[in-house]
């Protein structure tokens, strides 16, 4: 092990990254923090590696000289050959502990497809016989001002997930755990968390609570499934991905989603950041 403990954030430039390495950097100044991405960048004066995790060459070529690897994967047909690139790549390069950004009730036995995909990359980090924490998070707040934004923007949301509650969590939080995690991983080797936001809300809770703030009307508009897998068919997303988005907003309007667990404030110390503080904060977004 290095003299200085060595992090690797992979997807340092998306939601959950940018905010761990900027933690890290904060917060962690007896650790050596790497911020891997496709390009390799540099972020928040931590220094940048590329990683093509597709590539397994350039995933060894990453990982070395690592000694705690946190480790997110987009959505991707590929996910598990990701994850596999991954992992192989951190057992030869000596690293001592895995983070993986997974998702809530992950497994791979599941009927459900996108639970299925994040239980089959969960197991393929268990199986690696390295030390590992799973974080699981529900729907990300972050996912209003991204996918959503053009639809809000316009005032009218369309929706296959009925009066399915979910409690949103700010992707900072998950940050906020994960640096939690990669500070101390002896302690939470082993453990998979449910990480959600402190509230269920319904897609018109929550865009209610937009409208009030922005000043003017965002309407929901209920679509059966089909027209829900037309629309993710027509951004362009691999059939793979269709059933596996799919699948989470049929579990979503079940009713499936709606548990609000305790593990960020128990690992924080603190609670989760609400709804209507993130709103106000990002209404520029809308």
């Amino acid at each position: 092990m290095n003299p200085i403990p060595s992090i690797l954030v992979t997807g340092a430039t998306g939601n959950i990254g940018q905010a761990l390495v900027a933690q890290l950097k904060r917060d962690a100044a007896d650790l050596e923090v790497i911020a891997a991405s496709p390009k390799g960048e540099s972020l928040a004066q931590a220094p940048g590696r590329a990683l093509n995790l597709l590539d397994p060459a350039s995933a060894q070529a990453a990982m070395q000289g690592i000694d705690r690897l946190f480790l997110v994967t987009p959505a991707h047909p590929d996910m598990e050959a990701m994850t596999t690139n991954a992992v192989k790549a951190a057992q030869s390069a000596g690293v001592q502990h895995i983070v993986r950004v997974s998702g809530a009730g992950a497994d791979a036995a599941s009927d459900i497809a996108i639970a299925r995909l994040q239980g089959r990359c969960d197991q393929i980090v268990i199986d690696s016989g390295l030390p590992y924490t799973l974080l699981r998070p529900k729907n990300f707040m972050q996912n209003f001002t991204t996918f959503l934004r053009d639809m809000i923007r316009a005032g009218t949301v369309y929706s296959s997930q009925g009066e399915g509650k979910v409690p949103f969590i700010d992707a900072r939080d998950i940050a906020a755990v994960a640096a939690t995690v990669l500070q101390a991983p002896p302690a939470h080797a082993g453990q998979a968390y449910t990480l959600t936001g402190p509230e269920a809300l319904t897609n018109a809770e929550a865009l209610a609570v937009i409208a009030r703030e922005i000043g003017r009307s965002v309407a929901l508009v209920p679509i059966g499934e089909e027209q829900a897998i037309d629309g993710i068919r027509q951004a362009g997303m691999p059939e793979s991905m269709v059933q596996a988005m799919s699948s989470l907003n049929r579990v979503i309007a079940a009713g499936w989603v709606a548990e609000v667990t305790d593990d960020v404030p128990h690992l924080l110390g603190r609670p989760a950041r609400v709804w209507a503080d993130f709103v106000a904060e990002h209404r520029s977004a809308w």
